[in-house]
């Protein structure tokens, strides 16, 4: 399997997987337990890796979001709970997850040894909130570690878009405005961007720049490799009921 074949392959069930836990029931009980709502936890959980850092530290390598809303969540998470124990904590409903439905997938073991291997060759400059991914341990039970090394996978493809993010020079704002325009206020926008030409244009660049540096990632592991990864992830993807 190429690089191109396997990104193009995995890329959109990753982003489900590596995103499964974060407003399940579980987090809302995971954060619960540490004096949050489930909101807060989906911020500090994620953005917890970078430890007890400023706001705008976190906005750098967070994205999308409007800036004052951020502030707000990281905030105030920060008064309520160590965010450092809620990024455990939002990976520990990851593995739950994966415990409780991935137990009759096969090559899990195998597929996260191979996304590990990936993820241990890619340099980490301008790459904040996978870096802060890498330095978690991974659990040793196949599911649980199928299941981390997915997540950063996910967060490694939502790095390496937001520096792609970086060099167009379009911005968090006008991009999110493009991708997902009835989502304004969801993501803490009260006004919308008069857009231009050059706004959709540089618009345009982002996916193939990702996909572009995503494919040179990949070549770090073996065609085998990608391929036995390819299957895992289809079939986890399937078990985890993200197929519908």
């Amino acid at each position: 399997m190429t690089p191109e074949e396997f990104n193009a392959a995995t890329a959109p069930q990753l982003q489900k997987i590596g995103a499964i836990h974060y407003f399940h029931p579980y987090a809302k009980e995971a954060a619960e337990g540490l004096g949050i709502d489930g909101f807060r936890f989906y911020f500090c959980g994620r953005a917890g890796v970078l430890g007890e850092v400023s706001t705008d530290v976190m906005l750098s390598a967070f994205g999308y979001f409007e800036p004052g809303l951020v502030d707000k969540m990281w905030t105030t998470s920060k008064e309520r709970c160590n965010v450092v124990d809620a990024a455990q904590a939002q990976m520990g409903v990851s593995y739950r997850l994966g415990a409780e439905a991935l137990g009759d997938v096969d090559g899990l073991a195998e597929a996260a040894a191979s996304m590990g291997e990936l993820a241990a060759q890619v340099d980490r400059s301008a790459l904040p909130l996978f870096a802060g991914f890498l330095a978690l341990d991974v659990p040793d039970s196949p599911a649980e570690a199928f299941m981390h090394q997915a997540v950063l996978m996910r967060e490694l493809r939502g790095s390496v878009h937001l520096a792609a993010l970086a060099a167009t020079g379009l911005g968090s704002r006008a991009a999110h405005q493009i991708k997902r325009p009835n989502d304004l206020e969801m993501f803490g926008y009260k006004e919308s961007l008069k857009l231009t030409d050059s706004d959709h244009a540089a618009y345009e660049l982002l996916e193939p720049m990702t996909d572009s540096a995503m494919n040179l990632h990949a070549e770090a592991i073996t065609a085998d490799q990608r391929a036995q990864i390819a299957t895992a992830v289809a079939a986890a993807h399937t078990a985890l009921g993200l197929d519908g």
